[in-house]
């Protein structure tokens, strides 16, 4: 027991960024987010529904009097509102929001006996490196793998499995995350199988039924989780306005500094909100912190930043510093392919051999951007690589896609479109990427480093997204990524390419965000057409976004409100469109 928590308190008393020098240690105490406990209801499909969220509706529910919502790390398995203490725990939450980093403070607090004494045992998981896993095993060998000093004492932890914690991070990194299903189970932990029956006997307490389990994911891969199974949902809600500011002034180590950063920031809404974000946090602090004035407009969209990102990290590695002679655009090309290849296969981790594949040379900008570790594998040691977070893969794949002229498979084509089936949602991050990066202004950014065909692609991808947005429009379909899409874009005239019958849009079924708000006025400020139909079912909308987009819902036929909790100001705000004497609602539902 000493020897274990001694082996996690090392493997999670820091935390690694993006560009984390050699030796620089950032302890967890630094930063944390906070977390928000999200009750259950009756129907599992609304439960999944609330769990579309970004994090970021802490606006509204911080302005509601729920405040018993509000947990700490270690309540997350406690007996709450007289209910029996969950089994099976979800944390969702959309990237860079700190989930990770949520499971590092548990595992290296339980480990130094300041949280989770009622666990005995904690044996942490990451789906990322179970992605490594190609034949069966049993669950032994899976703790074994990187526990070896375990050896000796396994029995005892799974003959006391009431006191023990199994932690899985990452489940949306799970490459088998949409074949978890079936009645194949494991039930003892010796017994062999695939990995994947493995995840689901843990799940469905087939496997070690008595132990308790953390589980954290993306929202997009949240409906291939038998939801059925889990006893309490968590969203993680990122920074507040205090914790920014706070951030900002750790980073820049100073309150006159940091203050005038954290204000610079605040004045911009798009990038204030992206930064509730700690990742992306970060990443804007590291761009205004590096950049020497080559951009002289403030970054609006995630493509923005991440595209600064590069460049500044570009301006510091000059050729002389690169294996060979190979030019930038070889280089960021290699990267890229690898991470496209990988993106499409679910997989973040990846062995010297695939970097070869993709003809990638560790040199000190390819370091920049890919974190290395060691495994132990049944044929030794073995160095195993990924990306310094999934958004900089989803990024790198998104920029592949541009540099290289035929991508194969092209994402753009609709049958590969079904065949990836992009409707679930993973790849949705890959294409704002992609529309960002097929913008005027971070083309021209980007083309000072390296080689871009700046017209062809760019007129083709602006034709598929505005036959998708007409076709979405026309037809009712869910928009919300394709309006996200279209903002990362950021010119206007393209409206002046959408010429739908009529204007349905739907954005039902997401808990919306502070920028999905954004992205949705945008669209609706362009003035395609009069708006038909506004879909906000089960939006958790509450009433300041409703007076936000008042002058909206005025020139609105058809609005739907239902499945939200509608306060009597919102009652209020509804009463009074009706009462407007230009009103053109006709259906309120």
């Amino acid at each position: 027991m000493k020897k274990h928590k001694q082996v996690l308190s090392r493997r999670n008393e820091v935390m690694m960024y993006y560009n984390t020098r050699p030796g620089e240690k950032i302890h967890l105490s630094d930063q944390f987010t906070n977390l928000l406990l999200v009750q259950g209801h009756h129907s599992l499909e609304f439960k999944r529904h609330e769990l579309l969220s970004f994090g970021q509706e802490r606006i509204h529910l911080q302005e509601s009097s729920r405040p018993q919502m509000e947990i700490k790390p270690g309540q997350l398995f406690m007996k709450m509102n007289d209910k029996r203490a969950p089994n099976i725990t979800l944390v969702s939450g959309v990237a860079g929001i700190g989930k990770t980093v949520l499971l590092q403070k548990i595992v290296y607090d339980w480990a130094n006996n300041q949280c989770f004494n009622n666990f005995e045992f904690i044996l942490q998981f990451s789906f990322r490196d179970l992605n490594l896993i190609n034949k069966p095993t049993s669950f032994r060998n899976l703790v074994l793998r990187k526990n070896s000093h375990l050896s000796k004492g396994l029995d005892v932890v799974f003959e006391a499995a009431e006191k023990l914690l199994i932690i899985l991070d990452g489940f949306d990194e799970f490459r088998l995350c949409s074949s978890l299903a079936g009645d194949c189970y494991i039930t003892d932990p010796d017994e062999e199988g695939d990995l994947v029956d493995i995840i689901h006997s843990l799940l469905r307490r087939e496997l070690l039924m008595g132990a308790s389990i953390l589980l954290t994911s993306r929202p997009t891969a949240v409906s291939y989780i038998p939801v059925e199974t889990i006893d309490r949902f968590v969203i993680i809600t990122g920074f507040s306005e205090r914790d920014i500011r706070n951030f900002f002034l750790k980073y820049y180590q100073g309150e006159e500094v940091g203050g005038q950063m954290f204000l610079r920031v605040k004045g911009n809404d798009v990038l204030f909100t992206l930064c509730f974000v700690p990742a992306f946090c970060y990443i804007v602090c590291s761009v205004f912190k590096q950049d020497e004035g080559e951009c002289q407009k403030e970054p609006k969209t995630m493509s923005d930043i991440y595209s600064r990102y590069l460049s500044v990290l570009l301006r510091h590695h000059s050729r002389p510093q690169l294996t060979g002679e190979e030019p930038l655009t070889h280089t960021l090309r290699n990267l890229g392919s690898l991470a496209y290849s990988k993106l499409l296969q679910h997989n973040t981790l990846f062995y010297q051999h695939d970097l070869q594949a993709h003809s990638v040379q560790l040199d000190t900008l390819v370091n920049s951007f890919l974190d290395e570790t060691c495994v132990q594998e049944p044929d030794g040691v073995q160095s195993v690589f990924s990306f310094t977070h999934f958004t900089i893969q989803e990024f790198f794949a998104a920029l592949h896609y541009i540099l290289e002229p035929e991508p194969f498979p092209d994402l753009m084509n609709v049958d590969t479109m079904i065949d990836y089936t992009i409707a679930s949602g993973f790849l949705d991050i890959f294409q704002r990427f992609l529309s960002g990066l097929l913008s005027e202004r971070n083309q021209a950014l980007l083309s000072k480093h390296m080689e871009m065909d700046k017209a062809t692609k760019s007129e083709s991808y602006c034709h598929w997204l505005m036959a998708g947005i007409k076709e979405h429009c026309e037809n009712g379909s869910s928009i919300l990524n394709l309006l996200h899409c279209l903002f990362e874009q950021q010119n206007d005239s393209l409206a002046e390419r959408i010429h739908p019958q009529n204007v349905r849009v739907h954005i039902g079924d997401n808990v919306l965000t502070p920028v999905d708000f954004t992205v949705l006025k945008y669209f609706l400020d362009m003035k395609i057409g009069d708006l038909e139909e506004l879909d906000l079912t089960a939006t958790n909308i509450n009433s300041a976004a409703l007076r936000n987009l008042q002058p909206y819902l005025n020139q609105c036929e058809r609005l739907w409100c239902g499945e939200n909790k509608l306060d009597f100001e919102a009652i209020g705000l509804l009463c009074e469109l009706l009462r407007s004497p230009d009103y053109k609602l006709k259906l309120l539902g």
